[in-house]
């Protein structure tokens, strides 16, 4: 996780998008001292990219080579990258790592065909690993942090790259056969089973991805409880105000977001069709031939997880039946609320007594009752507010940190006066960055970062409204389709 803030540096910064590359170079399978390249001359654009659903960084230089490097230097796709990227040069190295490039794309030779323009692209060293190998092996008695941690160590050697790993004890004794799959595939697989370890978080919520400072295995609930970040704001009417001398307040720029765009805002019949608010699994064990409907349900009005905001997305608006979005009517017999889902279960086996003579032919119980309803209305609440900003470029910031956003709404009778301003109710609040892209060009370095969040920070979600309004006349009005 990244410290607090943009302290370090920020003194010795003369404009927001400054930088300093220290270090690019590309290292061939040429020898001797031919064997090394510095891309800086040579180097248009790079973008580093991070995400907490992707399983490794990944990149691309855009290069434009007047010398023929691709030929003389014979690049044929097993290259390394090395990246030292700073914010000013008296900074601590924020970003340096050594990568993989894959591929050469996007090539271009210039009419004159005296320069020619490609993109290398490049990743984590550990991820050609995953791709090039599958694991099939027992795990027998292991929590799933345990054998996420072994493949690690033992297959990809992360420690060797000089990451840290920083994985959560998650709850539960399992049996796996890991299933034939690639080492991140099979990571990946053993998380939509993992529960937090920790008793205050609920649920199953955990996810594998890599940043700047290595590989992380959390619980949603774990990142939530992360101190905040840094606090950005989008607001273009003081990106150039001074401070009481007439100079520009760089803190504050370099804190303003110079762009900001809606991606995902709320989506009620996406949230019904997939669960979001509610949703139910029913299992069947075909060793015992039993069915079990009452264990597997998800209930946003009961669900006790952190959040990173203090009020709730939904309200307990009722509709003509008398049913929330999470709950059905009261009075109306035979009716369930929530998306449906099927899968086999082992609850119970080892209890059984025609089984359980022999226990070792029992694999432990792998839970799907407690870890995929939950884990199915998790995902889809932490990305249910979706928003992307762009800040001038900060190495210190990376995938799976928490932000605070402040923007202020449209309201034309207070726009006039910023002192009656008040921050947009619903964009505002508390954010997890599930993404970000670091963005270098020759004249400046930019952050792009994508925000997400479970929940708002207004009451005025949390109303009494229950169906119907007044009119002048004081008589009730028809709103939700019948007459109250």
């Amino acid at each position: 996780m990244a410290s607090n803030g943009l302290t370090t540096g920020t003194r010795y910064v003369r404009t927001p998008t400054d930088y300093n590359l220290k270090q690019l170079s590309l290292i061939t399978s040429m020898t001797g001292t031919n064997a090394i390249i510095d891309l800086m001359p040579f180097m248009v654009e790079i973008d580093l990219y991070e995400d907490i659903y992707s399983s490794t960084i990944s990149g691309e230089v855009v290069v434009q080579d007047s010398l023929g490097l691709i030929s003389n230097y014979r690049m044929n796709g097993t290259e390394f990258l090395q990246v030292q990227l700073q914010k000013t040069s008296q900074d601590n190295i924020y970003i340096s790592r050594n990568y993989r490039v894959y591929k050469i794309s996007k090539r271009e030779i210039s009419d004159s065909n005296n320069y020619e323009v490609y993109v290398l692209n490049f990743c984590s060293e550990e991820f050609l690993l995953s791709e090039q190998y599958r694991i099939s092996k027992s795990a027998k008695g292991k929590q799933i942090s345990e054998i996420i941690t072994d493949i690690l160590n033992t297959y990809v050697l992360a420690g060797k790259g000089n990451k840290k790993l920083y994985i959560d004890s998650t709850n539960g004794v399992y049996d796996f056969v890991l299933p034939n799959k690639k080492l991140f595939e099979t990571i990946n697989w053993l998380a939509t089973y993992a529960q937090p370890y920790d008793p205050k978080a609920v649920g199953a919520d955990m996810l594998f991805y890599e940043n700047s400072s290595g590989y992380h295995f959390h619980s949603l609930q774990t990142l939530y409880n992360a101190p905040i970040y840094q606090t950005y704001k989008f607001d273009p009417k003081n990106t150039n105000s001074a401070n009481m001398n007439g100079l520009i307040d760089i803190q504050q720029q370099l804190t303003n977001a110079t762009d900001f765009e809606v991606i995902d805002f709320f989506d009620t019949m996406g949230a019904i069709s997939n669960g979001t608010f509610s949703n139910k699994v029913m299992t069947i064990d075909p060793l015992l031939r039993k069915f079990n409907t009452t264990d597997g349900v998800f209930n946003y009005d009961t669900y006790g997880g952190v959040k990173l905001n203090n009020f709730p997305l939904t309200n307990g608006y009722q509709n003509r039946l008398g049913g929330t979005m999470y709950s059905p009517p009261q009075n109306i017999p035979g009716l369930e609320v929530g998306a449906l889902r099927l899968a086999p279960s082992n609850n119970g086996d080892k209890k059984n007594s025609y089984v359980s003579q022999n226990p070792d032919s029992v694999a432990n119980d792998v839970m799907i009752e407690k870890y995929l309803p939950n884990r199915v209305a998790q995902l889809a609440l932490s990305n249910y507010m979706k928003i992307k900003i762009t800040i001038p470029g900060d190495p210190n910031l990376t995938a799976g940190a928490v932000v605070n956003f402040n923007t202020y709404g449209i309201n034309p009778v207070n726009s006039k006066n910023a002192s009656n301003r008040t921050p947009d109710p619903l964009y505002s609040g508390s954010y997890l960055v599930t993404a970000v892209r670091h963005i270098v060009k020759n004249n400046g370095y930019i952050t792009v970062m994508e925000m997400c969040k479970d929940s708002v920070g207004s009451k005025q979600l949390t109303s009494d409204f229950n169906g119907y309004s007044t009119n002048n006349s004081g008589a009730q009005q028809l709103i939700n389709g019948v007459q109250l």
